[in-house]
This record gives structure tokens, C-alpha cells and sequence, in this order.
């Protein structure tokens, strides 16, 4: 299969590099649009010539047709014809990469059908987001307002040569648009459905010769779309403030100093997941899923608080060389509660708070750009500081909501008293021969977890032979983790959560910290190849590796699991990955066609498996238990039709299974084979932007519509798309339907670029789809429905 599908992807991308492909202009762009620059008339017809697009991901100005990297740029253009005005939502358009769309505290993002949430704070994510080149930090802190961008560079693989923290699956690199030495600003007011009110203002300052500010800032409110009958209020709301400033002071001509600070605030009522089943997964609920509708006795929360500063200095150096240092800072508090029961009554409830502060260092050489041998070598430094608070309550209805129907029927005829006429103080008693502590207790998880690492790297390209480019690069990374944790289940009862440094049984002795510490290096090479097959044409091989560093288990652990492995550690794991794409570039520069076919193959994958402790004890635990192998083919092209037409398109496929997985499934099955829970096969998209212009109305009108498609994909190892419920009945789970989007937009621009005016609209076919399913802690199926057709209008004012 490996080979027929490298074989198949060479051959398409060989077959694309024409002859007769003809020169594009040479000149820069700096965002996603595809520019025109008008040239001398040519046998008496106008000809225009298209600006390629211009990416700095590997910290040079390069057109993205030359650059060796599978690699996918959203610039300003498309996020605001678009109408995404977050991270997660730009996956739609970007082939083999998924964003999770709710519940920021964990969103996962995935490329190429790895990635994962930081589950919580040992456990680091394999894609990095960065924004000006600063790592913004885990789970809760990726998912930005895209604020004022000047584009979204999308990396695809291991990118430990071109970015400080090292990332095993891909980059996403948030690019703002700088202070410049003119006064011009933007404001924009957007309203829509479910009640949304958006404001954004831009202002930038030139305060003197050589130094410019600007502030930009947006404030998005939404009602929710899922009704909690208990309490009256809706869920999935958006409560949303995100601003940054910045200062650029060019003291002289070789000298740039650029400042920014940057902040995002959240305060949102959310749904963790939409009930199928009862609290303990016997049978179904009594409410229709479908009727977005839940009976919560509380409403879920989530609130953020992400901020940071930067520093860029950057020196010319008058032998054409380059030296920056980039420093960064990120704090993050996120807190989440929620309904664990998903009940009505007050049974079990977990509020979690997390805080990640962190501090980062790079320094960089790079050499002259007009030589035949580039380069750029760096030295990086990061250290980031992660607390966790999170802890499970017994709510008040505990005892008459869980006790007395779950423990009581089974334990109270042993005592002597009549299962269905128990008093408060019978089913207390009961609880605690349970192991349950009192109404109000808790089960606690917190500690902290310090990481230290440094990393040297380089990374050139050589020009050996007219069309050929030998490319190559290494990275040496150490990493020091040190764990600080306590575990206290001496209240779980049944549920047997474990309590650090204590034995199996023991719920006297008070728990104390777990202390431990671990170090991971690693030497990961990079090298490509490049041919310019003709001008237009550049094919390239590459090969990169990679690794994620271990971590801790810093979980609700069973307490077989605790002492099974008392450290908690789980190992680093490796990918070794392999790349053939070819980037052409069409008619002038008017037809763009990018294509890639790649393979990876991830060693000692870290997962949640299944194991099996002997003695029929079981528990789960984050380990290395996997091998990993990921393949595809992705295709991208941007077509200027007309001066006033213009086609974009992706496409993907992935094979992403577990090449090596047994004991991983259920029960301890084999799931060698299986697909890896939330890869798609199949991704898609297409957009056609149309414009017009309209003399009597002083403006031009666009119209913009995109359709998108994402295939079927599994959510758990077992690759199931039901599951059968104690009480027989049968309920899908495990599997999300493939789904396509239809958006678009439409307004008027004035001619003299003062005023904009827009109506859109997002899933206007409005289709009813689910995000996501799992499992919850006591059993519950719960899935998260999609939010429906979104549309509003919009005005924007430019000065």
C-alpha cells in the first residue's frame, strides 16, 4: 500500500511539471491575494502579470513556489472574504489539517491525522501555534482571534529546523501586520443570528520619525444555540475580547525594533457534550439529541485569560548578514466546570484550573540572501512554569441520585434495611462502606510540572548545479521536565481513584506529593532536494525527523494504574517523515498548482491504552504502546480566471492508521490496522471570487462562495460506529458523518476604499452534523452537535 500510494503520488506530480510553463514575475507580495502589476503592452495586448505569494516561515522572504515545504498560506484576503474570525475555523479550507471547533480548554488541533490535546499539564501537544514567531503554549491558548493578520502559514511535518520549540507534526504560524509610518485605521461593526454583535477597531500612529504604533482590538458576543431546560440559559455562548499593540522603531536603516502585546479574554457558557445515554451509560435519554436541548442542573463554563509580550530585534549587518533575537512571554489561566453527571440533579461536578507561564529565547544568523549557499543557524531557550487545580465533587443529590439506586440496592439488604425506604442518614453510612467520602468532598488532582529546554539548529540550502538545490538542516534539542503532584482518591469509593505514595486499599494514610523528573534529547536531521524542472516548475524530495518529548500521566488514575507505575512517566516518541511535491506556477503567474505526497512513521506513538494488570485489574494509562504511520497526497491551486474571476481549491487524502497497535482497543483487543480516531480520508474545498465594478454606484461589488468537505471519521481506536448499552438498546457512537459546507459573502466596496458593506453567511444549506463524541468518566455517551446556519451583516469603515 506504502508503495503504490508514493508510487501513485510521484507519477501525478511528475506528470504536472510542463514544459510550457510560462515566467511569473519576480516581484514580492506579502499576503495571500494574488496581486497584478501592470506591464508594457505586449503585440497590442494588455498583458498582466501575477504576483506570486510570499511567505517567511523560513525566516526569508520566499515565494511559496520555492520553498521545499508542504506548506498552506489563509492570507488577510481570504480571512475576510471568508468570514472565519478564529483559528479553528480556518481547517475547513486547508487539505488534511482539523481544528476542533468548541471547548477551547482542549482544543486539538491535528495535521496530517496526528496532533492531540494537552490533556492536561504533562502531556504537550504535537503541533505548535505561534505568532510572530513565539510558541503561544498549550491546549488552551491556541485557538486565536485572527486579529489584524497578515497571513496564517500552515507547515505540514516536522519543523524543528525553521521554528524555537520543536513541533512533530506541523506549525501553524500567525503573521500580524506591522506598524507602518503612515495614519490609517479600520472600524467594523458585524451583527448577526443567535444575537451576535462584533466590534473591531485598528488604528495606526506614526509617532515620530521612524517609530509607529498601532492598536487593534475586537469584542465578539454570540448567544448560544443549546438549551439547558434547567436553568433557562443557553449554551456555546461567546463572550470574546482579544486586542494587541505594538511599537516598530527603525532608528537607522539596518536597526528594526519591534515590541507587541498582545491579550485574549473569554467567559463563555459551554457544552461539553450532549447526553445519549444516562449518567451511567444504561440506556438512552428521555430528550431527543436532536432537539438541541439538555437538563443540566448548572451551567458549564470556560473562561481564558491568554496574554503575552514580544521582543524582535533585527540587524543587518553591511556584509549582507542577519542577526534576530526574538523574545517572548505567555501567561495563560484557563477554568472549566462542568456537569460530569450531565443530569438535572447535583451528582458529581469536576472544576479544573490550569495556569502555563512562560518564557522563551531565540537568536538567529542568517546569511546573505544572494549567494549560493544560504543559511540560517539558531540557539533557543524555553522555559514555561504549569500549575493544575483540578478537582471532582460529590454534588448534593449524591446520596438519593447515585447511592441509592446504583450502591444501595446490593449493599442495604446485607445490613438489614429496605432498599426502597432508606434514610439520609442509612444511605450516608452506606456511602462511606462505599468508600465515598461525605456531600461536598472531593477527589484531588494538582501539582505542578517545570519545563527547561534548549536546542541549537541550522539549516541551509546549496545551489550546487544550474537547476538543483541541496537542502539540509539539524537540530539538537534537550528538554528537563521536573513533576510535583498530588493525588488524593480517597473519596472515589467505587471509582477507585488512586492517592499518590499510597498503597492500593489504603484510604488512611494521607497522600503525599509525587516528586520525579525526567530528561529527553534528541538529533534530528532534515535534508531535500530541488529541481527547478523549468522556471516555473520546481520539484522536491525531502526528508525530516522529529520527536515529542515524554511527560507524566498527571491524570485521575486508577489506583492499580498508580502502583503499576508509581512514576507516572511515559517515554518520548519519534517520526521519521518523507516528501515528494512539485510547485508550479502557470500562465503568468495566473494559475498556481501545488502538489505533495508524503509518509510518516511515528515510533513509540504516545496514546491512551488499555491495560491489563493481571488479576482482572485493568486501568488506562499514557504510554508508548504505538507505531504510527501516516500517507496522502494533497493538492492546492489558485486560478486567476479573468481580472475579475478567480477560482481557489484543495483537496486531500490520508491513510492514517495505527501500523502497530495491540492491546490498545477495548477490553484489550488488537486494533493493529485501525484508523486513528479523528482522521478524515478526504478533505475538500472550493471557492470562486467574482468582482464587478459598478461606475454609478462609485464601488465595485464581490461575491464569494466556498464549498468545503470533510469525510466520515472515527473517534475512539476500535473504529466503531455503535455501541450497545446494558439495557440492549443501541446507539451510534464513535463515528462522525462526513459533512459539506456551503459559505458565502457579498457586498460593496467604494472606489475611494472608505466604506465596505457585506451580508453573509456560513453552512447556508444549514446542515445538522455533530463535532465530536466520547465517553465521559461514569460511563455517559455525550456528542457535540454543530451550531447551524450563521449569517449577518457587515459594515466597515477605513481610514
Amino acid at each position: 500500500m506504502t508503495s503504490k500510494l508514493l508510487m501513485g503520488a510521484s507519477c501525478l506530480i511528475l506528470s504536472t511539471a510542463a514544459p510550457w510553463a510560462t515566467a511569473i514575475a519576480q516581484t514580492e507580495s506579502t499576503d495571500n491575494s494574488v496581486a497584478v502589476q501592470d506591464t508594457a503592452p505586449q503585440d497590442e495586448d494588455d498583458v498582466k502579470v501575477y504576483e506570486g505569494i510570499v511567505v517567511t516561515a523560513t525566516r526569508r522572504a520566499e515565494k511559496l513556489s520555492e520553498v521545499p515545504i508542504a506548506m498552506s498560506v489563509f492570507g488577510d484576503d481570504s480571512i475576510d472574504q471568508t468570514s472565519v474570525r478564529e483559528l479553528s475555523e480556518i481547517s475547513e479550507y486547508i487539505p488534511n489539517v482539523s481544528i476542533s471547533g468548541h471547548n477551547d480548554f482542549r482544543s486539538v488541533i491535528t495535521i496530517r491525522g496526528v496532533g492531540s490535546a494537552s490533556r492536561n499539564i504533562g502531556f504537550d501537544s504535537r503541533v505548535g501555534v505561534y505568532v510572530d514567531g513565539v510558541y503561544m503554549g498549550q491546549s488552551p491558548a491556541v485557538n486565536q482571534e485572527l486579529l489584524d493578520l497578515e497571513r496564517v502559514e500552515v507547515l505540514r511535518g516536522p519543523q524543528g529546523m525553521l521554528f524555537g520549540k520543536n513541533t512533530v507534526a506541523g506549525a501553524i504560524s500567525l503573521v500580524t501586520k506591522k506598524p507602518t509610518d503612515e495614519f490609517y485605521g479600520k472600524a467594523s461593526v458585524n451583527v448577526g443570528n443567535y444575537n451576535l454583535r462584533e466590534l473591531q477597531g485598528m488604528v495606526n500612529v506614526p509617532l515620530a520619525k521612524n517609530v509607529a504604533a498601532k492598536l487593534s482590538i475586537s469584542k465578539t458576543d454570540r448567544d448560544g444555540y443549546i438549551d439547558n431546560i434547567t436553568t433557562g440559559n443557553d449554551l456555546d455562548t461567546k463572550d470574546v475580547l482579544a486586542y494587541r499593540g505594538q511599537l516598530r522603531i527603525t532608528p537607522t536603516d539596518k536597526l528594526e525594533i519591534n515590541l507587541a502585546y498582545d491579550g485574549l479574554k473569554t467567559d463563555n457558557k459551554i457544552l461539553v457534550g450532549e447526553p445519549l445515554t444516562d449518567t451511567l451509560g444504561i440506556q438512552k435519554v428521555t430528550i431527543a439529541p436532536e432537539t438541541r436541548k439538555v437538563a443540566f442542573d448548572f451551567d458549564p463554563t470556560e473562561d481564558r485569560d491568554v496574554s503575552g509580550a514580544m521582543m524582535d530585534l533585527t540587524y543587518k549587518f553591511d556584509n549582507g548578514f542577519t542577526a534576530k533575537s526574538i523574545t517572548g512571554y505567555r501567561d495563560t489561566e484557563a477554568n472549566y466546570k462542568n456537569a460530569t453527571d450531565y443530569a438535572p440533579v447535583s451528582m458529581l461536578y469536576v472544576e479544573y484550573g490550569d495556569k502555563f507561564e512562560q518564557l522563551s529565547q531565540e537568536f538567529q544568523l542568517i546569511s546573505p540572501d544572494d549567494s549560493t549557499f544560504t543559511y540560517m543557524a539558531g540557539l533557543y531557550y524555553y522555559n514555561q512554569s504549569a500549575d493544575t487545580n483540578r478537582d471532582v465533587f460529590l454534588g448534593d443529590d449524591f446520596l438519593t441520585a447515585f447511592i441509592e439506586p446504583v450502591v444501595a440496592p446490593s449493599v442495604a439488604p446485607l445490613l438489614g434495611l429496605d432498599p426502597s425506604n432508606l434514610t439520609e442518614a442509612q444511605l450516608a453510612f452506606i456511602s462511606s462502606l462505599a468508600g465515598f467520602g461525605p456531600v461536598g468532598s472531593k477527589v484531588i488532582n494538582a501539582g505542578t510540572v517545570d519545563t527547561e529546554s534548549f536546542a541549537a539548529y541550522f539549516n541551509g540550502s546549496y545551489d550546487f548545479a544550474d537547476r538543483w538545490t541541496l537542502g539540509f538542516g539539524l537540530r539538537y534539542s534537550v528538554e528537563d521536565k521536573d513533576v510535583n503532584w498530588l493525588l488524593d482518591g480517597r473519596n472515589s469509593g467505587v471509582f477507585r481513584i488512586g492517592s499518590t505514595n499510597v498503597a492500593p486499599g489504603d484510604t488512611t494514610t494521607a497522600p503525599t506529593p509525587l516528586i520525579n523528573d525526567r530528561r529527553d534529547s534528541f538529533l534530528s536531521p532534515a535534508v531535500s532536494l530541488s529541481y527547478a524542472v523549468t522556471d516555473q516548475s520546481n520539484l522536491y524530495v525531502k526528508y525530516s525527523s522529529g520527536y515529542k518529548s515524554g511527560g507524566f500521566n498527571l491524570d485521575f488514575i486508577n489506583e492499580d494504574e498508580l502502583a503499576a507505575n508509581s512514576g507516572l512517566e511515559f517515554g518520548k516518541e519519534t517520526v521519521d517523515a518523507y516528501e515528494i511535491g512539485l510547485k508550479n506556477e502557470f500562465m503568468n503567474g495566473r494559475f498556481t498548482l501545488n502538489l505533495a505526497g508524503f509518509y510518516s512513521g511515528y515510533d513509540d506513538y504516545q496514546v491512551n491504552q488499555f491495560v491489563d494488570l493481571g488479576g482482572g485489574r485493568t486501568s488506562i494509562r499514557i504510554t508508548n504502546a504505538a507505531k504510527v504511520i501516516t500517507q496522502g497526497i494533497e493538492a492546492e491551486f489558485n486560478l486567476q480566471a479573468t481580472d475579475n474571476f478567480s477560482l481557489q481549491g484543495s483537496a486531500g487524502y490520508l491513510d492514517a492508521t495505527f501500523d502497530s497497535f495491540p492491546g490498545g482497543g477495548t477490553a484489550g483487543g488488537d486494533v493493529s490496522g485501525n484508523q486513528l480516531p479523528g482522521a478524515s480520508k478526504w478533505s475538500a474545498s472550493l471557492g470562486g471570487l467574482y468582482t464587478r465594478n459598478l461606475p454609478s454606484l462609485g464601488a465595485t461589488l464581490l461575491t464569494r462562495l466556498d464549498m468545503t468537505y470533510k469525510d466520515g471519521f472515527y473517534t475512539t481506536v476500535d473504529n466503531q460506529k455503535t455501541t450497545t448499552l446494558p439495557s440492549t438498546q443501541v446507539v451510534p457512537y464513535g463515528y462522525i458523518d462526513s459533512v459539506t459546507l456551503l459559505n458565502g459573502r457579498i457586498g460593496l466596496q467604494s472606489d475611494n476604499g472608505r466604506y465596505e458593506v457585506y451580508l453573509w453567511g456560513r453552512n447556508l444549506t444549514d446542515e445538522d452534523y455533530l463535532i465530536d463524541d466520547f465517553r465521559d468518566f461514569l460511563g455517559t455517551i455525550v456528542n457535540h452537535p454543530n451550531i447551524g446556519r450563521t449569517y449577518g451583516a457587515e459594515l466597515v469603515v477605513n481610514f
